[in-house]
């Protein structure tokens, strides 16, 4: 664990916790004095009013107007509070990470899928997966987007180095990324967040809209200047109640369009909110690395930034709040006609706007991706930057780890394939490591294929797909045996590479659902295949019969984790080299336990 990087987690999180206790003070006086200010309204008119008709309209419309305030301000208090009490979680969970508690991150369950290429072999989802280690995204779709990027292994070298910058940029603003995550995660209903899109996009329907917005324009001024008429004693009538009583006729006309459209509000202005502060932090961040500067550009329509036109539909959200109290929504409605001005701004703005919200959308849930990627690089600063050759077939990883393990547990090996070596087959005894070194370099490999950093000294690759052979398991409901599922998958692969696709494959125990002789034969046809097929990768196997394959091709090569004995106990050290194991430890372990008789 790093330990500048934890401290650097405790300092913020007790930083924010010091707002966040200042800002529940705030509510607290807040909510005193808007109860006061409520309560003034009605007994500064009562025992004003015979005194002076203009100083009692005067100091109730005065205690309205603070008390209208007083809701906006505790609205933006509690916004704060939230948003600060996120930051603390943040960052404890952060500091939960580095001791290995992933607990409080999604693990991504729902994207397990035994017939992907390689993602159920690389635990890639599910509990204790590496989407869980690695997953800090705060939108459904971000969520997504982060398992479709874990899944794609294949890209060119100009896509891998342009999301390289842009993550070592993220990765170098703690700040922003932390603004970015506490305003997403302040919502509890992202299996709802789909639906914003749809919700949004679907356009209320306003009759006589034009008509609407005439009348809209004209009564409340009309009403307020026949108000302060009254109240100046110019006339002795009461002329006002006139565009009063016509703007309840038009409120009630539309009330059914205005409570139905106020229950969707209800329930989507939250997430909408955050939506808009996370396009907000894009739009005015300034960007460095060409991959953000071109997800920037897409937030931008007729010279307005999706951050400000969100903001807009924001705003009319909130003006639709102040309904929810009686006596406010009584005199707003009364002389501003407050609930069809507010009906009369949606409509005009999804006219203009809510076709654009798909992309946007979009390039919320990119950077919410990469935020993840930021993070781990953040996280993990011995971590190393891939380098690319695209020229010719290359892996070189030197002291490679499994990203997974405690860094202070953690084995490192070095390996290597240049274009001359197509095939590493890896031999070694039961526990020795020939599995976990496997899934160590598919999912780096994967890891490097994102733009990410990797947990390696040094990494060199050459871009390509990666398929996996490592665990199949039977399916009764398609009478499907053990072994026939593997040879499904082996078909699979083969039919991938025979139609050009350069695969990287890895391969663990071939064949395992057969009898020896006919599993060493089996296991040397497919690899004759693979070679004459010009496909790279590694196998291990218990079969060493299949090590007698490099004194016929040269592009095979040997390497074993050896097993130790001493003191009648096994030692294993988990290191990779040259050679063919000369241990096996079944029957050993097997006496050790009393499975068998010892002697």
């Amino acid at each position: 664990m790093n330990t500048d990087i934890k401290q650097q987690y405790e300092k913020l999180a007790d930083q924010y916790q010091l707002v966040v206790n200042s800002k529940k003070k705030q509510l607290k006086l807040i909510a005193f004095a808007r109860l006061i200010s409520f309560l003034a309204i009605f007994p500064a008119f009562y025992y004003l009013y015979q005194v002076s008709h203009l100083l009692a309209f005067g100091l109730s419309f005065a205690a309205l107007c603070i008390f209208l305030f007083l809701i906006r301000k505790y609205i933006r208090t509690e916004q704060q509070l939230k948003f600060n009490e996120q930051l603390v979680r943040i960052n404890q969970n952060e500091i939960g990470a580095l001791n290995r508690d992933l607990h409080p991150f999604d693990d991504g369950k729902e994207f397990i899928d035994p017939h992907h290429d390689y993602s159920y072999d690389l635990d890639m989802f599910g509990a204790g997966s590496f989407f869980q280690f690695l997953n800090r995204t705060v939108t459904n779709r971000g969520k997504k987007q982060l398992a479709s990027l874990l899944c794609t292994s294949k890209r060119t070298k100009d896509e891998i180095l342009l999301r390289q910058k842009a993550i070592q940029e993220l990765s170098g603003d703690l700040n922003w990324r932390q603004n970015f995550m506490a305003f997403g995660n302040e919502t509890e209903e992202k299996s709802k967040q789909d639906q914003l899109e749809d919700f949004i996009g679907d356009i209320v329907p306003l009759k006589s809209e034009r008509r609407l917005s005439i009348l809209a324009a004209i009564l409340p001024p009309l009403t307020i200047l026949l108000i302060i008429l009254s109240i100046a004693g110019f006339t002795s009538k009461s002329y006002y109640l006139i565009p009063v009583l016509a703007q309840w006729i038009i409120f009630t006309l539309y009330s059914k369009t205005t409570s139905h459209l106020t229950k969707k509000f209800e329930k989507q202005s939250k997430l909408l909110q955050q939506y808009s502060e996370m396009l907000r932090l894009i739009d005015e961040k300034n960007f460095e690395s060409e991959y953000l500067k071109q997800l920037q550009s897409k937030l931008f329509i007729q010279g307005l930034s999706a951050g400000k036109i969100t903001a807009e539909l924001q705003k009319a959200l909130n003006e639709f709040e102040y309904r929810q109290n009686l006596l406010p929504a009584l005199i707003l409605n009364s002389v501003f006609l407050w609930d069809i001005r507010c009906l009369l701004k949606l409509y005009k703005w999804q006219q203009k706007y809510a076709k654009q919200l798909p992309l946007w959308f979009e390039v919320i849930a990119e950077f919410d991706a990469l935020i993840s990627f930021g993070n781990c690089n953040y996280n993990h600063p011995n971590w190393t930057t891939p380098e690319i050759n695209d020229s010719e077939f290359r892996l070189n990883a030197q002291n490679i780890g499994h990203p997974l393990i405690d860094e202070k547990r953690c084995i490192s090996n070095t390996f290597t394939l240049s274009s001359r070596e197509q095939i590493a087959i890896i031999t070694g005894a039961n526990m020795a490591g020939k599995s976990t070194f496997l899934r160590t370099i598919g999912i780096n490999l994967v890891l490097a294929s994102t733009g990410s950093n990797v947990s390696a000294e040094k990494f060199e690759f050459s871009p390509i797909r990666i398929y996996t052979s490592m665990r199949t398991s039977d399916n009764l409901m398609n009478d499907e045996s053990y072994f026939y599922a593997e040879l499904l998958r082996l078909q699979s692969m083969l039919t991938i590479i025979r139609n050009g696709e350069n695969l990287f494959v890895i391969l663990d125990e071939m064949l395992k659902g057969t009898n020896s002789v006919d599993k060493l034969n089996g296991s040397k046809e497919l690899i004759n295949q693979l070679i004459s097929l010009n496909a790279h990768g590694i196998i291990a196997t218990h079969d060493l019969g299949l090590t007698e394959l490099t004194t016929k091709y040269q592009s095979i090569k040997n390497q074993c984790f050896e097993v130790l004995l001493q003191n009648d106990e096994l030692k294993f050290d988990y290191k990779l080299i040259d050679g063919v194991t000369r241990t096996m430890n079944a029957t050993f372990l097997m006496k050790k336990m009393g499975i068998i008789p010892s002697n």
